[in-house]
């Protein structure tokens, strides 16, 4: 269970000063960070409207004011799988910390839909989808022909649970 004060942080908004942001609070109430967490476990206008119990144009103006202020964005997703493509991460570690250079080259990388930049275990993780295993065999050695590049763990996803559980949002009168 994700704490309030980690999604304060999370959602980026605490001042300088370690309040909550004066401007978010102004944009934001309650029935907004109900949306907002139903939104994060996948649920569309109409569950929200139900769930909540609010009419469906208000769940949509809403939705539309928080999009215009900029509080939460939508991105579309391919289910690759559905088109016969596996879907894994290739985990990487560096052997020094130029992390934005590497992780432009990866991005251009056929077969690679997303590179993030992680502090703990892999220092780059590189999303990628595939046909067969010789696609994922050769853009590993693709990868593996970086300078700097030290080690890849790969991992394949299975399959994919959405859980239904929303997170708690700050309070924004508190």
């Amino acid at each position: 269970m994700v704490k309030t004060d980690e999604l304060v942080i999370l959602f980026g908004l605490i001042n300088q000063r370690g309040k909550l942001a004066d401007n978010v609070i102004a944009k934001i109430d309650g029935i907004d960070n109900e949306i907002i967490a139903l939104l994060l476990v996948g649920k569309n206008n109409k569950q929200i409207s139900t769930k909540i119990k609010i009419p469906l144009s208000t769940v949509q103006r809403r939705v539309r004011k928080l999009i215009a202020d900029e509080l939460i964005t939508f991105n579309s997703q391919i289910n690759f799988e559905r088109f016969g493509f596996k879907v894994g991460m290739l985990h990487i570690y560096l052997l020094d910390g130029d992390f934005v250079k590497i992780s432009e080259k990866l991005k251009d990388l056929e077969g690679i839909t997303s590179v993030e930049i992680h502090i703990g275990n892999s220092d780059l993780i590189a999303h990628v989808v595939y046909k067969h295993s010789m696609d994922l065999l050769e853009l590993i050695g693709k990868v593996k022909s970086f300078e700097k590049i030290e080690k890849i763990v790969w991992s394949e996803r299975i399959y994919r649970i959405q859980s239904d559980n929303a997170p708690i949002l700050p309070d924004p009168r508190r």
